[in-house]
């Protein structure tokens, strides 16, 4: 059975066209990306010290970066200048 705040459309089938119930899923959203981002700065801290201090080479610091799929984000950015 459809829940009767939810329609379905063809074009997109999770369309949500409840404007209520949009805005909690928006910010639901929001939430998980505010965590999502609280737990990148605190992978990011992690490796700058470590390899800042030589525990971790520049390597596994590009390995780690792979892992945590921020390599596409990084280089880019780093590399406008040349």
């Amino acid at each position: 059975m459809m829940n009767a705040h939810i329609e379905v459309s063809a074009a997109n089938p999770l369309a949500v066209t409840d404007p209520k119930i949009r805005k909690l899923l928006q910010l639901a959203g929001l939430r998980f990306v505010c965590s999502r981002a609280r737990w990148l700065e605190h992978e990011a801290i992690k490796i700058g010290v470590a390899l800042r201090c030589g525990a971790i080479t520049s390597d596994e610091a590009d390995e780690k970066l792979a892992k945590m799929g921020a390599l596409d984000l990084v280089y880019p950015e780093l590399m406008v200048g040349e």
